[in-house]
């Protein structure tokens, strides 16, 4: 495993392929009122709310240990979002909105996840002659390259998008906000702009 502080190099190309990715992801939670997350749209998938925090558990478990040596701050919620919650005798899922954590606690989450990961994907991202010791295409220890990694974290997020996308229209409109309503803001949550310019990117949702 690579130590803590090891550093990458990653090309601004592909940090502006991730953020673009946000950005799409982003917007369609935007369009769904707070309380409408706890919704099941189709009865074979998970409720909304699994979804805000699970394509951020994904990038994180991807990424955390085999490149960066991170450790994390709330494991069962990096298993909670990576796998949901199975339903009982292997029919439709069964859990309520209660079992599921508060709207603002998985956005915390999310926020806190993509705080770590850019402070290390950025630092390489921006300082050209910042010395790294790993680069976009050397491997990982579990055999695959930072930008094989990358990639995967965002094809991953864009299957989601389609996803997602035809859930949300099985919502009644009464559930949704109007696009045009929707309040421009910094790239970033907590006030940390994003150092690659990315300056039409949402915050996490």
């Amino acid at each position: 495993m690579l130590a803590a502080e090891k550093s990458v190099a990653v090309p601004h190309e592909l940090m502006e392929r991730v953020f673009e990715a946000r950005r799409q992801s982003d917007a369609l939670f935007n369009l769904v009122r707070a309380n409408a997350l706890y919704e099941r749209p189709i009865p074979e998938r998970h409720r909304i709310i699994f979804y805000l925090g699970h394509l951020e558990a994904f990038d994180w478990n991807l990424l955390k240990g085999s490149l960066f040596g991170l450790k994390s701050a709330h494991p069962e919620f990096d298993r909670l979002f990576a796998f949901g919650i199975d339903p009982v005798g292997g029919g439709l899922p069964t859990d309520r909105p209660s079992d599921w954590p508060a709207v603002d606690v998985v956005r915390d989450y999310v926020r806190n996840i993509r705080n770590h990961l850019d402070a290390k994907l950025e630092k390489g991202s921006l300082e050209p002659d910042f010395r790294t010791n790993f680069r976009t295409d050397d491997r990982t220890d579990n055999g695959f390259s930072l930008r094989t990694l990358l990639n995967v974290a965002i094809e991953h997020r864009l299957m989601h998008v389609e996803t997602l996308s035809y859930m949300l229209h099985q919502l009644p409109l009464d559930t949704k906000v109007r696009p045009r309503a929707q309040k421009a803001v910094s790239p970033n949550i907590g006030g940390r702009q994003s150092h690659t310019g990315c300056s039409r990117c949402l915050p996490a949702p």
